[in-house]
């Protein structure tokens, strides 16, 4: 049977879902959405900001029930009224979704937080995994979050933040293998070397990925500590014991190109198990370093087959910019802008490629925004 939208006109203005970045431009595509990623939905579904966007669209009805449901009792009966606001979805779908939340929702919240929190570091989006694991230990300090939340900080460079979390979390479970090697991975990346070697001697464990693990974060302390034959040693270790992790063929990458052997350094990438948006990301970095923008050009584009992300675009815009060709690299940037316009490295980028192409009112007024986005976070620490 056909099935009409509600809308029969041409929307040009979407609306954006926060967690997940996608857009959508009528009403049945944003039902379809809050079905498929109904966690990532929650904080949307019945805000101010998509009512409004239903509203514009002249579903005066569904925007005034959507203020309405806000009242509902429980997140189940706000999640499927909404989904019932148009006929949509079937008897069956609304009945297998509803069970599937009645049952997350009888969960105590910090596991909610958390299990929402645990899909945004898998999709590798740390930052928006941050906010939720603090969430969560608003609720509850338990192991399992700290130690989450010390791989979100770890993701993003916040070393120092991850070991410290990491130390409250071995008191509780000083035996814990795996936040162990975590604990050691934070202490070398704050270059407590001494306290990173004791954590290390601590595991005793005949398995073989535990002994990869180990091999790979000895590789990190001489990394760390500028020694990279025997880094290089030590990853080349990893990588034997354990081939289907691709982060040891990419740190003994690194490695190489840290001691300028670029062409030892991309033959070290042939040792990972898939050519992922990693592999063309680093394959880019090689070839930047070797001054050969059009390879790097080739490979981002690579990358962007496999996850079409505003770090990506940012990262061609880059390469464009060091090849002086400033009309594609502002192409670029856009597309990322238009991706994630909050990331500061796209901002950043953004600005240089404005100063580079002369348009010096842009170039200060990108730099203005950045500079007072810097300055706020500092007022809230």
């Amino acid at each position: 049977m056909l099935q009409f939208t509600l809308s029969q006109q041409l929307n040009t203005h979407p609306f954006t879902f926060t967690a997940t970045g996608i857009r959508v431009y009528s009403f049945e595509e944003a039902l379809y959405h809050v079905y498929h990623y109904w966690r990532e939905s929650a904080d949307d579904v019945l805000s101010n900001g998509l009512a409004a966007w239903v509203m514009d669209l002249g579903h005066t009805y569904q925007a005034t029930r959507m203020k309405e449901l806000r009242k509902a009792k429980t997140f189940t009966d706000r999640m499927v009224g909404f989904l019932r606001l148009a006929p949509y979805f079937d008897d069956t779908e609304i009945a297998a979704l509803t069970a599937e939340l009645k049952q997350w929702e009888s969960r105590r919240e910090w596991e909610q937080l958390k299990e929402r929190a645990d899909a945004f570091l898998t999709r590798n989006d740390p930052a928006k995994a941050i906010a939720l694991y603090r969430r969560a230990l608003q609720h509850d300090e338990n192991v399992p979050l700290l130690n989450n939340l010390a791989v979100a900080y770890l993701r993003l460079g916040a070393n120092g933040e991850a070991f410290r979390l990491l130390q409250r979390a071995r008191v509780m479970e000083p035996n814990n293998t795996d936040l162990t090697l975590h604990y050691a991975e934070a202490a070398i990346l704050t270059h407590q070397f001494d306290t990173a070697q004791q954590a290390l001697q601590q595991v005793a464990s005949a398995d073989a990925t535990t002994q990869a693990i180990v091999s790979y974060l000895h590789g990190l302390i001489a990394f760390e500590q500028n020694d990279f034959t025997h880094a290089l040693s030590f990853f080349e270790t990893a990588a034997q014991q354990d081939r289907s992790v691709p982060l040891y063929a990419m740190k003994m990458a690194d490695t190489l190109l840290r001691m300028r052997q670029y062409d030892k350094a991309l033959e070290a990438l042939e040792h990972m198990p898939t050519r992922n948006e990693d592999y063309y990301t680093k394959q880019a970095e090689i070839h930047t370093a070797q001054g050969n923008s059009p390879l790097a050009v080739r490979a981002i584009k690579q990358a962007l087959e496999h996850n079409n992300t505003a770090a990506l675009w940012t990262h061609l815009a880059a390469c464009y910019r060091r090849d002086y060709d400033f009309a594609r690299a502002d192409e670029a940037i856009k597309r990322a802008l238009a991706l994630d316009s909050d990331a500061e490295s796209t901002r950043m980028e953004s600005a240089r490629i404005q100063k580079a192409m002369g348009r010096t009112r842009a170039y200060q007024s990108g730099m203005s925004d950045i500079l007072h986005t810097l300055k706020s976070r500092y007022r809230e620490h």
